[in-house]
């Protein structure tokens, strides 16, 4: 089934991205020679050329471990620590914010009611909770993104067969051939008009299943500043809450 996806990353450039103990890889079709970059929230990319090898990646990043650590390391002086489990969560997409209370149980389970969601876990531990807040963050998405995206379609005489919610960490949507949308359940927690794009994004590759001409320009009818947008999606991971991208 063929699929046309909005990188969570970068959507510019065609590159592929892999996921390390502390690292991600980032092929591009631009890069020539391997990069390192580190961000302030501590996370490293390697860009990479489309040819370049597992092993030779891996030698590069172990060469320079030593400055990786180090950058890091000025960074966490600089940023606030950030808490393991937070106490509210902004859906800044919707407008809505949530309190959340942790609880200690045999049973694994989510209460949302009234604006306090009540998280039960058998253990306190942050990782014990992460799950939990991911699947709620995805049922946020199946009550609020399914019915955006009918909404918006209607606007722009675009709509999908089905509307898919997921919470992925290496792209913000796709379109498959079919006629199904996706979308990660993650961009709840932008600001609405970056919520909207992706959405609209995905919904004007059900016209052109691919990015062609042709398919930017139908995109800038609609969201007339989307490159802007773009450029800060493409770096959205960096500011991700540890909840959010942490996978146990």
């Amino acid at each position: 089934m063929d699929t046309d996806q909005l990188k969570l990353f970068d959507d510019s450039s065609a590159y592929t991205m892999v996921e390390a103990t502390d690292w991600r890889v980032r092929v591009s079709s631009r890069a020539r020679n391997l990069k390192i970059q580190v961000y302030p929230h501590g996370a490293v990319e390697i860009v990479a050329p489309k040819r370049a090898k597992s092993a030779d990646i891996e030698a590069f990043v172990a060469e320079h471990r030593e400055w990786i650590d180090e950058t890091r390391s000025k960074f966490s002086e600089l940023r606030p620590p950030e808490p393991p489990l937070p106490t509210t969560i902004n859906l800044r997409g919707i407008g809505e914010v949530t309190s959340i209370y942790y609880r200690k149980g045999a049973q694994p389970r989510i209460q949302d009611k009234n604006g306090l969601l009540t998280l039960t876990a058998p253990e306190l531990a942050p990782a014990a909770h992460w799950p939990l807040l991911q699947k709620w963050l995805k049922q946020m998405g199946r009550r609020y993104l399914v019915s955006m995206a009918r909404e918006i379609g209607r606007e722009i005489r675009l709509q999908p067969k089905r509307v898919h919610i997921r919470l992925q960490s290496t792209r913000w949507g796709s379109c498959s051939s079919s006629g199904t949308i996706s979308l990660n359940a993650a961009v709840l927690l932008r600001p609405p008009e970056e919520m909207r794009y992706v959405i609209v994004h995905e919904l004007c590759h059900l016209q052109h299943m691919n990015h062609s001409k042709r398919y930017w320009r139908l995109v800038e009818k609609h969201v007339p500043d989307y490159r802007a947008i773009e450029e800060t999606l493409d770096g959205a991971w960096q500011t991700s809450p540890l909840w959010l991208i942490s996978k146990v």
